[in-house]
């Protein structure tokens, strides 16, 4: 009975000790380290009012091996940046194994009624001048609305002109290959390249009679050019920039603007003609498609 007794209990501690060595090489046996990915969230706040500088941007990185380094688009290097004008931001964020990962995103901006936005983020003003509603500067786009590049001059090649006197163009760059009137051409959505006749209702608002509107190659309604210029009663503002030949040449900066309409003549279009100090308007079909004219843009009806 004796000896029984004691096979049973080496056996009991057999197995004890069998599952004691099992349990302890369980816990001795650790999983592989997995360290996280390195991730980035960007936290923006707009900017509050038009043409501010309050927005900014705050980071949450984890994972990867810290520490971490940042590389701004507008040249910061700390993690949070502020006082930002609305536009889109990047960084690359790099941890201490040299892997990275890179994030954009976009501060806004409240945009009043009376200003308009062109395709690039250009700011234009502008203007109710009797049933109508125009830009109150130069068009200066570089891109047609949808997106594709398209040729445009600034005068004497110069950039500083671009802000204040805006570019030159083709009539056919201008009216983005159409040749239908109150085309939109290259003016925002919503806005068009205004037609001869729309040029017209405008001067007969400033005071040209039908017939002087309707005279034509020549100079035309007397008072009318003194209300377009910079300061005139209209708020159009026109700023004189000049013109580019069909050969290539610049002339006439600061003395006359020309503005394409939307409206053909045979080869050519017709224009209207600005000269500073005086206070007549030209209407003009004379020259060719190729010349470079400025482009006002007149709102959708």
């Amino acid at each position: 009975m004796k000896t029984h007794y004691n096979k049973n209990c080496k056996k009991i501690i057999l197995v004890l000790l069998a599952m004691v060595t099992l349990l302890s090489d369980s816990c001795s046996k650790k999983e592989p380290y997995q360290e996280e990915a390195l991730s980035v969230i960007l936290i923006s706040q707009n900017v509050t009012t038009f043409l501010g500088q309050d927005g900014s941007i705050e980071t949450e990185v984890s994972g990867g091996l810290p520490p971490y380094r940042f590389n701004w688009s507008n040249g910061e290097t700390t993690e949070d940046i502020h006082g930002l004008s609305a536009g889109t931001y990047s960084v690359t964020v790099t941890d201490d194994r040299d892997s990275t990962v890179n994030k954009s995103i976009k501060i806004t901006q409240p945009i009043p009624a009376d200003v308009i936005m062109d395709i690039e983020g250009n700011f234009y003003n502008t203007v109710k001048i009797g049933e109508q509603t125009w830009m109150k500067q130069n068009l200066r786009v570089e891109f047609a609305p949808d997106s594709s590049g398209i040729e445009s001059f600034l005068y004497d090649n110069n950039p500083a002109y671009e802000e204040t006197y805006g570019r030159l163009y083709s009539w056919d760059v201008a009216m983005n290959g159409s040749t239908a009137e109150n085309s939109q051409g290259i003016c925002p959505d919503g806005w068009h390249i205004p037609s001869d006749e729309e040029w017209k209702e405008l001067e007969i608002h400033l005071g040209m009679t039908r017939q002087e509107a309707d005279m034509t190659n020549t100079w035309r309604g007397y008072g009318a050019g003194t209300k377009l210029a910079q300061g005139g009663e209209s708020g159009y503002e026109a700023l004189f920039a000049g013109r580019r030949t069909s050969y290539g040449t610049y002339s006439l900066f600061g003395s006359y603007e020309y503005m394409w309409t939307s409206t053909e003549y045979g080869q050519n279009a017709w224009r209207r003609c600005l000269e500073k100090g005086v206070s007549t308007v030209g209407r003009w079909n004379t020259f060719p498609k190729t010349y470079g004219f400025s482009v006002r843009c007149v709102k959708d009806k």
